[in-house]
């Protein structure tokens, strides 16, 4: 029996919290966390959750990489059952035990204290840079190793979110693990139709839409507004964007070439891209991040049942005080 191959670990060393000072998010994900495989099931519970935490389905279907959806964002949280009383059944707390977001709250306290200090204090510093008012799109892309390295550059940079339309032959449906290193798991991926849907969506949102295009009113990448949200568009490879989604972009960007070379592969350039623009971003907020405190919350919960998950990052049972 041939034995599972594991990816390649991203660097070596053990990885320090964030320094907001610098600026410039997170580093990325530690290589412990890069390595580490979620199960296609739901976050399972360990053995000692609390009674009311463990009626946990899960919602299965497919998602960008073609496996079935494991982030708390698609998880169906339902409270059991109490016994009869009075000739009929009832719950504790009906108001609160059939809202989700109060399931989700109660299972990440008790999970929280559980987790090793090193990476509650990790959790804390990316939560801390991640942002809402950068995002990218991606346009139909053919390469599904580009989809998966400009997921795994976005969540590293801090993105909240990440927007794409599958091309039409569908092979970039399939994110590859490898290149991703997961990170696609801490990271929102939103669907949509076409890249001019998309860009109507967003701009709805407040975001300004920039897409990466040679033509001859492009900015240099370097000129783009950092006073607002943004969010950088990356068309196919070999057509770029299309007429309808250029027309609902507030513009163009370029990045300069100093060789013979016409452009960059798609992934470069929008690691150059959006490394330039959360920088920008986050010099203009004079802050790591900018997520609400409801933000932070929400995230602050999914990160802990995805942390919960790997049993290594739990404190062994003779360690809990």
């Amino acid at each position: 029996m041939s034995q599972r191959r594991r990816p390649v670990r991203a660097w070596i060393g053990t990885p320090a919290p964030i320094d907001p000072s610098e600026l410039t998010g997170p580093r990325g994900l530690t290589a412990e966390v890069l390595a580490s495989v979620l199960e296609d099931d739901a976050v399972q519970l360990l053995e000692h959750a609390p009674h009311g935490i463990t009626h946990v389905q899960a919602q299965r279907g497919p998602d960008l990489a073609g496996r079935r959806a494991t982030t708390t964002a698609d998880l169906d949280f339902s409270s059991p059952p109490l016994a009869s009383e009075g000739g009929g059944a009832r719950r504790a707390d009906e108001g609160t035990e059939r809202d989700p977001r109060a399931v989700l709250a109660r299972e990440a306290d008790f999970w929280w204290p559980l987790l090793t200090e090193a990476r509650q204090k990790r959790i804390e510093s990316v939560i801390a840079a991640r942002l809402e008012s950068v995002t990218v799109v991606l346009d139909r892309l053919v390469d599904p190793h580009n989809t998966a390295a400009i997921l795994r550059t976005a969540e590293g940079l801090g993105l909240c979110r990440a927007h794409v339309i599958l091309h039409e032959d569908g092979a970039d449906a399939h994110a590859h693990r490898r290149v991703t290193q997961d990170a696609d798991k801490w990271i929102d991926v939103a669907p949509h139709e076409s890249g001019a849907r998309c860009a109507q969506a967003l701009k709805a949102q407040g975001f300004e839409v920039w897409a990466g295009h040679l033509d001859g009113d492009a900015r240099l990448y370097t000129e783009l507004p950092a006073d607002r949200p943004v969010a950088l568009l990356f068309g196919n490879e070999h057509e770029g964007p299309r007429k309808d989604t250029l027309a609902e972009c507030a513009g163009t960007f370029r990045i300069p070439m100093a060789g013979f070379t016409q452009s960059f592969n798609v992934s470069v350039a929008a690691a150059i891209a959006l490394s330039q623009q959360t920088r920008a971003r986050r010099q203009a907020l004079q802050a790591p991040g900018d997520l609400s405190a409801t933000g932070r919350a929400a995230l602050k919960a999914r990160f802990t049942l995805l942390a919960a998950k790997l049993s290594r990052r739990v404190k062994p049972v003779n360690s809990r005080g």
